[in-house]
């Protein structure tokens, strides 16, 4: 249940930015940050594979640990996409609503990112010595 309230969040709020963003309005370096998120989105559900990616913080039941593409270097790669996303909105566009919205969304995020870590480390034994090579979000950061 709990992984399910934090995806609505997450989704309810990517939604309310989309809905409340003014696209025309951005600058070219919008667009490329934009566009790296994009890439960084992709990459990571590539490097994933179909059938072992969850939207849920669940682990796949048969899903396999993956550690290459930008797994080799973040364990979240999904997230940081998400956050670069907001940045992009937020630096390319500010106001109040949507900083609130964002807020919201990265305290979801992280509280998610964090139970997610908790199920992966119950599910793969080799995780926890994973999480010791790799940063969460920002490599060589956090």
């Amino acid at each position: 249940m709990k992984g399910k309230i934090l995806v609505t969040v997450q989704f309810g709020c990517l939604a309310l930015l989309i809905v409340f963003t003014r696209w025309a309005t951005f600058t070219w370096w919008v667009f490329v940050l934009l566009g790296f998120s994009a890439f960084l989105a992709f990459w990571a559900m590539f490097a994933m594979r179909f059938g072992n990616f969850n939207v849920v913080p669940y682990p796949v039941e048969k899903g396999e640990m993956i550690s290459d593409g930008p797994y080799k270097v973040i364990r979240h790669p999904m997230y940081t996409s998400i956050f670069i996303f907001i940045a992009a909105i937020l630096c390319g566009q500010f106001d109040y609503i949507k900083l609130v919205i964002s807020i919201i969304l990265i305290v979801g995020l992280v509280v998610k990112m964090f139970f997610e870590e908790s199920l992966l480390c119950e599910h793969f034994p080799a995780y926890k010595s994973y999480m010791q090579k790799t940063k969460r979000v920002i490599p060589f950061v956090w």
